[in-house]
């Protein structure tokens, strides 16, 4: 099949006179998540990952993937017709300079890129003298005839209770940031950033509750909305008040700029799309290219958003164990794989007050398929489960008082002697972060080697970053904060939520990783540094687990944590999952 559409894309791009043509795993709004309408990449080529690149030339087709991905991708390309390359802008510019010559022309939709992120491409073609052109319309969009329509479901207030603070707030503390910059708007370019400054979410995309919306913010307080006709209702019309201006065009948002007299815009480059700003200078708009200030407020949760957290999880943590403790009978099933098994930790958190929907697609991985760092089972895919070997589950719930993100790697029977190692050096990592206490103004990548010595010790490493941020019921991968090695020079402040995740990865064997949600608050103990609390609720499992390898201060940590788990949740469980709960969080004893 994506051989018959690389030709038919193929045959456009020759109508167009093009010779290349990007195809990247975004939509123009630059999210992670994307509607059905924006999975270009994914119906072109069948990768299904979150991030990725492709790039289609004349006689030959790459497709882009960093190391989340690498063993996705070979098990759902067609390798023949689309080689697989290191994702990177240098990697793509290099491959097209390659296989193109001095002349020809490289298409791209600048609805699906930003300036920032074509720049390195673009000066390694000049190079070579070949040419970047932007397509007015995608020619994947010709060629898809079954194409889903692009949503618009309703836009709904987010309630106080959850957000700790008013739109108008909001909207007034990042106004005073516009007169000290000297800036007469701020460009809203992101449905993540409107929900949080609006107070306001939806459902228009899988996983990630917001409506498809862009704005500006002026100095004044007062903005302009850009939502689909159909997403509005008299709700939210009173809940945004007479301050906030609803436009259904896009277009309608550079009138309302030419209207406002606005000369002087903020856009933050990694949101703000191609198209976008291209029109924002045809008005002779001065644009100020920096980081969206909203990004960086929205990540620091105030108390309420913190105790909404806390509760989130605590619900949450109630659902995965009583997954875990059913788990054991339910392989005895025949028919019981790894889609069962999403199915089945999906019912358990239904049945949780508030639950909206998963905040990704779980990852559901026994033995081999467990090593693929983001598998997504299929109906296709999915293996059976045994009482042998192990398994990853990487999961997480949409709640109105917080997002989760957990992954628990357990055993279900006999398992590799190699893995117990393997699964308590990840432990030691975890442990690490969990209990690391650093100075104001410390950045994730200088915290990140602190999850990986107990691997490096053994020559191991693991091919993705160690922790994320995490929205407020937005997006459960949230900037600008994260712990990797790659620079973000963006300190970690108190407020902010991260995953710890650490992992391990033996292809064909089996995958561990053990991923908890943290938060960063100040020290007690020591003035001008900061520590992290743990939010996630479940139990470790103690049969991966070599106690010898573990000092006594991390042994501590580990059956300090179980406690605070059997004692929290146990009142809250089934009387079922109460005997598996005490018995998975008894002390280990070296």
């Amino acid at each position: 099949m994506s051989n018959e559409r690389l030709q038919a894309l193929r045959l456009e791009l020759n109508k167009r006179q093009i010779q290349a043509f990007l195809v990247p795993r975004c939509d123009e709004y630059q999210n992670e998540y994307v509607p059905a309408a924006a999975e270009r990449l994914a119906w072109l080529s069948g990768f299904t990952g979150s991030a990725g690149m492709a790039a289609i030339a004349t006689n030959l087709a790459a497709l882009f993937v960093d190391g989340r991905y690498t063993l996705q991708a070979v098990q759902q390309v067609d390798t023949e017709s689309i080689e697989q390359q290191p994702l990177g802008a240098e990697d793509i510019a290099n491959w097209l300079c390659q296989v193109l010559i001095p002349g020809d022309v490289v298409g791209y939709d600048p609805l699906l890129h930003t300036e920032a992120g074509l720049a390195p491409i673009i000066g390694k073609l000049n190079e070579h003298n070949i040419q970047l052109r932007a397509q007015a319309h995608n020619p994947i969009d010709t060629i898809w005839e079954d194409q889903p329509p692009k949503p618009c479901g309703s836009a709904l207030p987010h309630s106080e209770s959850f957000t700790g603070e008013t739109s108008s707030s909001k909207r007034q503390r990042i106004a005073k940031l516009l007169a000290q910059k000297n800036q007469d708007a701020l460009l809203l370019a992101n449905p993540e950033v409107c929900a949080w400054l609006f107070n306001i979410r939806g459902n228009d995309i899988p996983h990630l509750p917001v409506a498809l919306t862009m704005g500006l913010l002026y100095r004044d307080g007062s903005a302009t909305l850009y939502l689909a006709e159909q997403a509005t209702n008299p709700k939210l019309q009173q809940h945004l008040g007479n301050a906030v201006t609803l436009v259904h065009q896009v277009q309608e948002i550079f009138i309302a700029a030419q209207q406002k007299q606005c000369t002087r815009v903020w856009a933050d480059p990694l949101l703000a799309n191609c198209w976008t700003l291209q029109h924002l200078r045809a008005m002779d708009v001065e644009l100020l290219l920096e980081r969206d200030p909203v990004t960086a407020i929205k990540a620091c949760k105030n108390p309420v958003e913190l105790a909404g957290s806390r509760a989130a999880h605590i619900r949450d943590g109630v659902a995965l164990c009583e997954f875990l403790a059913e788990l054991p009978q339910a392989i005895q099933q025949d028919d019981f794989g790894e889609l069962q098994a999403v199915q089945l930790l999906r019912g358990k958190r239904e049945q949780q007050q508030g639950f909206c929907d998963d905040s990704f697609e779980s990852i559901s991985g026994y033995c081999g398929n467990g090593a693929i760092v983001h598998y997504r089972v299929t109906p296709e895919s999915s293996l059976p489960m045994h009482p042998r070997g192990i398994y990853l589950i990487d999961s997480g719930g949409q709640y109105p008082d917080g997002t989760t993100d957990v992954t628990r790697t357990v055993a279900l029977g006999d398992f590799p002697k190699s893995a117990k190692e393997h699964f308590t050096r990840v432990l030691k990592g975890h442990i690490s972060i969990a209990t690391l206490r650093f100075p104001i103004g410390t950045c994730g990548e200088q915290i990140d080697a602190f999850a990986r010595r107990a691997l490096w010790d053994l020559g191991l490493d693991y091919a993705h970053g160690t922790g994320h941020g995490v929205g407020s019921f937005l997006s459960v991968h949230e900037g600008p904060q994260r712990i990797g090695k790659a620079s973000t020079k963006v300190p970690l402040q108190a407020g902010m939520i991260v995953s710890n995740e650490p992992g391990f990865y033996r292809t064909g064997e089996y995958g561990i990783r053990i991923e908890n949600l943290i938060f960063i608050k100040e020290s007690r103990e020591y003035a001008g540094f900061l520590e992290f609390e743990t939010l996630t609720l479940a139990p470790i499992d103690h049969q991966l687990i070599d106690p010898g390898l573990l000092t006594s201060e991390e042994l501590h940590w580990l059956n300090n944590y179980h406690r605070r788990v059997r004692e929290t949740l146990t009142p809250l469980v089934s009387p079922q999952t109460t005997a598996w709960l005490n018995a998975a969080t008894q002390p280990l004893e070296q």
